[in-house]
């Protein structure tokens, strides 16, 4: 088994490889289940590892009772994001949006129980010229836009309802951006739905190219990934490898692709943990499932130049961002400042928390990206 210098990340690992092998768990007497648990929901892997606890009775009452209480907060999430889900896709069908499902939505399938492959919200690529459409019909069922300057349009409905409906899946203002378009090899989900089926090729190409953009970005990711990897790489399907290999190739990340897959053997089949796929492991933990956010936020300011620049561009983002997320813009460029008071105040109204927390991370950064 893999030895890190932290005691509860080598049994974190033991205990996805029992839950994702269906192995019993092997003897574990010292664990502090605390400290365990919040690593878990750092990863956002409670609900997987869980199961494993419970049926090897290692759990008191009282720490039981902790765990139970995430996961069924997390059930409680998933029931009503499947429901939702249900009903947006309804709308999407009858309007005839095409649309697809990404990321943990098709990969939950793959694991031993859905409920064990957690979700922060719902990914689906649609299609760009209908956004009109889709914004009209998402504001009809009350929910937020909170950003739509990037990649996607992103709609949160409280208390823990976000959907990320993607116009394109990689960013050109980003390090890497590969020419990828999974449409041309989709297949319909039903006669008539408007839903695309992503290939099982085209399903493990974007599930690794971004994880990739994180790695590569700094955002950072987490173990999670490997999980899903190790299921992909050992289910049923059968894969055109020549062909995920040839696109693997043509995007760069050929040689990420064995580190990663490298590191899934030594977690879960005592393969050999090289160098590089200790330095991926030890990325993994360094900020938990989204990366290290502070990580990401000295790149920002290293980019901007120092705090106040990088303060500047969230407070007041270009017009060009400013007019993808506020389409009225284009025709009525004059409004500028009156939207740029507007986003403020319907962020803070919003998105409060998030403010709060990224003031909090800017606080926290380094002193050498300071003002000079």
């Amino acid at each position: 088994m893999i030895q890190t210098n932290r005691k509860e990340i080598d049994e974190l690992l033991v205990l996805l490889r029992c839950a994702l092998t269906e192995q019993p768990l092997p003897p574990c007497d010292g664990i502090d289940f605390d400290r365990l648990l919040t690593l878990a929901k750092r990863q956002q892997v409670y609900t997987m590892i869980l199961p494993v606890l419970e049926a090897g009775g290692v759990l008191d009452e009282a720490q039981h009772q902790a765990w139970n209480n995430y996961r069924l907060s997390e059930l409680t999430k998933m029931v009503t994001m499947d429901a939702e889900r249900r009903a947006i896709c309804a709308e999407l069908d009858k309007e005839n949006i095409a649309y697809m499902f990404l990321k943990g939505l098709e990969i939950r399938a793959y694991y031993p129980l859905e409920s064990m492959r957690q979700m922060s919200d719902n990914d689906i690529l649609y299609d760009e010229s209908r956004r009109d459409d889709l914004i009209k019909l998402m504001k009809k069922r009350g929910y937020y836009i909170g950003a739509s300057g990037g990649i996607s349009d992103d709609f949160y409905k409280k208390p823990y309802c976000t959907f990320e409906f993607h116009r394109t899946l990689f960013n050109p203002k980003e390090a890497f951006c590969p020419d990828f378009n999974p449409w041309q090899h989709a297949v319909a989900y039903a006669p008539d739905s408007a839903q695309r089926v992503i290939s099982r090729e085209d399903n493990y190409l974007y599930a690794l190219g971004h994880t990739y953009k994180h790695y590569a970005c700094v955002d950072g990711c987490g173990i999670r990934f490997i999980c899903d990897l190790y299921l992909l790489t050992h289910s049923d399907d059968v894969l055109d490898w020549e062909y995920i290999n040839r696109e693997l190739e043509r995007f760069g990340i050929a040689d990420f692709n064995r580190t990663a897959l490298t590191l899934s053997a030594a977690v879960f089949e005592d393969g050999e943990l090289t160098e590089d796929a200790k330095a991926l492991l030890d990325f993994m933990f360094e900020g938990g499932v989204f990366g290290a956010h502070k990580v990401d936020m000295q790149a920002e300011i290293a980019h901007y130049g120092s705090k106040t620049g990088y303060l500047w561009h969230r407070l007041f983002p270009s017009k060009a961002d400013m007019c993808a997320e506020y389409r009225a813009l284009r025709q009525k460029p004059y409004l500028l400042w009156y939207y740029y008071l507007y986003r403020l105040i319907d962020k803070y109204r919003h998105n409060r928390k998030y403010m709060q927390r990224d003031l909090d991370a800017l606080r926290k950064t380094n002193k050498k990206h300071e003002d000079k």
